[in-house]
């Protein structure tokens, strides 16, 4: 755990996002280096991503596509998207993620319930020996993951 909050503060804290002329340019403090430089011209895209962190810790990330064939790149997780926009002058309409939910987020939850309660059940049950519950889990697990992963996607997508 320790690596991996170290490996994103080396990938992002040290970011300072800049605008230099046309370009924007992402230069890591830390090595005193840009880490990458893009042209905004009219194929320039950009996008809010719906990111569960960012729902959670209430940030926001912006994806940028360039018509070329340089790879997408991201701004953020920044605290405030808007005024990284405004600061930056990015020609971005829209940086609102899709409101909270609690009709999805109820849902989502209800069905992984369902989904989780028959491998719990049979745990539960007298008449299975626990080998036999065991081995119906193995088997079965895939098929309930499948549902139970799509749906906590579902659910902590809309917090």
């Amino acid at each position: 755990m320790a690596t991996r909050v170290l490996s994103y503060f080396f990938r992002y804290g040290t970011i300072e996002y800049q605008r230099r002329g046309n370009h924007l340019v992402a230069y890591d403090k830390l090595l005193a280096a840009p880490q990458w430089c893009l042209t905004v011209d009219s194929s320039t895209t950009f996008s809010v991503k719906n990111a569960i962190a960012d729902r959670l810790l209430d940030t926001g990330t912006l994806t940028i596509s360039s018509g070329g064939e340089q790879e997408d790149v991201q701004i953020g997780p920044v605290a405030d998207i808007d005024r990284v926009v405004e600061t930056l002058g990015l020609p971005v309409e829209e940086t609102a993620r899709p409101d909270r939910d609690p009709v999805v987020i109820g849902a989502a939850s209800v069905l992984m319930l369902c989904f989780a309660a028959v491998p719990a059940g049979l745990f539960f049950s007298s008449q299975i020996t626990d080998a036999m519950a065991g081995a119906i889990t193995v088997v079965f697990a895939p098929f309930f993951l499948l549902p139970v992963g799509v749906l906590l996607w579902a659910a902590l997508s809309r917090i």
